[in-house]
């Protein structure tokens, strides 16, 4: 199905619906590239640069039928994006995490229309799918996953929930891996029956955890925190046999 428009911070529609009215939507974002500079010879080293916060402008008007109702309209405007970190979407499929950085606005006609900007920032600066992906099964061990393949539909690498519940106690003998990424983890602790373990590489918030029947334990985890590549990625589990494991992510987008 195609997407549908669908304008909106947090709980605020950016749209006619409170007499708002969007002209432009820019998106910035920057590779920082760190280099030093070679003594006694031309050129420089230069590290691998990663991806720094988005930025993202939109411009636009708010209308009012008279000065008080446009006042007012623009205090409505400017309180719902000062409401902290929210999801802003520009349609009915995809989200962004940011915040307000600056706001300004100026009258056009004091008792009918103003225009106004408004730039936040996306300190993850990746478009994710309004719809999460899981992917329950008992797999077997030392195997691929086969169908269904684990597919990250975006264009960019996204994080990954991995929930490891035990048919019978694991002790020392829990590892995943991503061979398309070359990541993997080993947790060395022991899952009691029917319990479960949970590696949440900052799917739910903004923090790794590592939890044993909702108890921290980093102690017992060894390895990377997952993410999926664009595209199918070949997961394998290797220990006991028998638990469920169930995999959540959204595709991911630059």
């Amino acid at each position: 199905m195609s997407a549908t428009i669908s304008l909106t911070f947090g709980s605020l529609a950016l749209s006619t619906t409170n007499n708002i009215t969007i002209s432009r939507i820019s998106e910035k974002c920057a590779r920082p590239v760190q280099t030093v500079n070679i003594p006694v010879t031309d050129g420089a080293i230069a590290e691998t640069a990663k991806i720094g916060p988005k930025t993202i402008t939109l411009e636009g008007d708010i209308a009012g039928t008279s000065y008080d109702n446009l006042r007012t309209n623009i205090d409505t405007l400017h309180a719902g994006l000062l409401n902290g970190l929210q999801k802003l979407t520009k349609d009915n499929e995809r989200y962004i995490y940011c915040q307000l950085k600056d706001f300004s606005y100026a009258y056009d006609h004091l008792t009918r229309r103003a225009t106004w900007t408004a730039q936040f920032i996306a300190h993850f600066p990746f478009w994710l799918a309004e719809t999460p992906t899981t992917d329950s099964r008992i797999p077997t061990s030392g195997a691929n996953y086969g169908n269904p393949a684990i597919t990250n539909s975006g264009n960019a690498p996204t994080r990954l929930k991995v929930e490891i519940t035990a048919d019978g106690a694991i002790a020392d003998a829990c590892k995943l891996e991503n061979s398309t990424t070359g990541e993997s983890f080993q947790y060395r602790g022991t899952i009691a029956t029917t319990k479960k373990l949970e590696v949440d590489n900052r799917y739910d918030t903004d923090d790794f955890e590592v939890l044993n029947n909702s108890v921290d334990d980093y102690e017992n985890y060894e390895g990377d925190f997952l993410t999926l590549d664009p595209g199918n990625n070949v997961i394998k589990y290797t220990g006991t046999a028998g638990p469920t494991v169930l995999l959540t992510w959204r595709s991911c987008w630059y």
